[in-house]
Parts: C-alpha cells; structure tokens; sequence
C-alpha cells in the first residue's frame, strides 16, 4: 500500500495510507484528509488518487500552485520516492510503509474566517527553493492584465495562477448569462506564458472570434476574449499600478492601462 509522508523543514511530521477508491485532498479547510494549517496553502489545495494502476496527483486551481521534485504541475503521475511540494510543506511519496519517528506538530487548520485568505507569493522564488513569506511592500513590476472592453469595467492583474471566469461568485472574472458556465473558462498561467481554456457551460469562449476548447490556446498581446455579453483584451506588456478595483460586471471603479 502506497504512503504519504508529510515534511516541514526536513522532519518527518505525519504519514498517511492511499486506498484504492478514496482519494486523499489535501488543504488548509478542516474537511481535508491531509489538513496543513498554512496561509500560503489554498483551502483545497490538491489531491492525490489512484487512477488504474497509478498513483496521480492533481493540483485544485491552488492560488501558489503544485510542484513534483521542484517542477509545477497541474497533473502528474506519482513514483516511488516522488516529493510534492504543497506551500512550506513536501510530502513524500513512497510505495511502501517507512518505519519513521514522526515529530509531534500540530496540524490543525485555520479558523474559518481565514480559510478564503491564501497569501499568493511569488512563485520564481519558489522554483529557486526560496519560500519565505514576503514582507512588505511587493515591488511593482509588469504584470499581463486583462482589460474589460464591454460587460464591465477595470482590469484585473493575472498575478495568479488561475484566473477564472464565469458566473459564479468565486470567479475573478464574473459573467452574466443563461448559457454561461458557473466557472465558463479559465486564463493559465504556464512557464511559457498564459493560456486560455473552455471549462463548462454552453456558451464557449472566443479567442478573436474563435471558440476554444478544453486544450487551451496559448495569448498572444491584443488577443481579445469574449465570453457572454463580456469582452476582454490581453495586455502582456503592461507596468501596473498596485490599484484595486472590482472584477465584477457592471462595476463602477475604473483603471487605465499605463
């Protein structure tokens, strides 16, 4: 049987059986199997399951992202040995049971008015092993946006991961709409650049009068998506001011490319 065995700098803290048919999520929300109480961890952070004969890992739209051996994934088979790196924690994967002393370390997550407040850090310093929580202000450097050009007004900084768009309350990008998917589509953001992805929903995005998939289509500056009664446009060459305004349809706040 399969194992899992969290870390937290260099200690062996918790181990954790992989059944066949019962996934192991793991996050900072209490209804986790594996709960780590750290900000820099999304509420439902990821999850790791059997899928036929392999073991699979797969990152939940987390605000910081997944790594297997230090590389970003969104999916990814697990071997033995693997280690996945979740916030400031590494759990170890291994096909067998360690005989481990196991520090005592509290894990409990969050109080619940905290649970939607992950603290999104910059992930090139986590790719150089650096995981500090930082300090201070953040320097302001170019950053890709999208700008409304009808459905709404502002732009919104693609500072995450995953920018989701939809008409659930929980997108980035809210969209009114029948047809409209709860979460309709998401922007991505790859090593190579930021892609655009159908998710649900009948009204699929347009990609400069273009329908997208589910394989995503890589944007290019000036590419315009339209989705509903909304339309954006995709700066990649932008310096953004640190003004937030609200991403919602109909807002009344406004910001100006610079």
């Amino acid at each position: 049987m399969p194992f899992l065995i969290l870390k937290f700098q260099g200690k062996m803290i918790r181990q954790y059986a992989l059944e066949y048919g019962r996934p192991l999520s793991i996050g900072r929300n209490d209804k986790n199997d594996i709960i780590i109480g750290n900000m820099l961890v999304s509420g439902f952070h990821a999850r790791v399951e059997f899928r036929e004969n392999s073991v699979v890992v797969s990152d939940l739209e987390s605000k910081n992202g997944t790594t297997v051996n230090g590389k970003y994934v969104d999916k990814a088979t697990l071997r033995n040995g693997d280690e996945l790196g979740v916030g400031k924690h590494q759990l170890l994967f291994t096909e067998n049971r360690e005989d481990i002393t196991f520090q005592d370390t509290p894990l409990t997550a969050l109080k619940a008015s905290s649970l939607d407040m992950t603290m999104a850090i910059d992930t090139s310093d986590l790719k150089n092993g650096k995981q500090d929580v930082p300090t201070g202000k953040r320097p302001v450097k170019p950053l890709p946006i999208l700008v409304f050009k009808r459905g709404g007004k502002g732009r919104i900084e693609l500072e995450n991961r995953y920018t989701r768009i939809g008409k659930d309350k929980g997108n980035e990008v809210r969209v009114k709409g029948f047809f409209v998917g709860k979460r309709a589509a998401t922007v991505s953001r790859k090593e190579d650049g930021y892609y655009l992805s159908y998710v649900s929903g009948v009204a699929k995005p347009r990609l400069n009068g273009v329908k997208i998939g589910k394989d995503g289509v890589k944007l290019t500056h000036g590419d315009t998506i339209a989705i509903g009664g909304v339309s954006l446009r995709f700066l990649s060459k932008v310096r953004m001011r640190k003004v937030k305004v609200p991403t919602s349809v109909g807002s009344g706040a406004s910001a100006s490319p610079s």
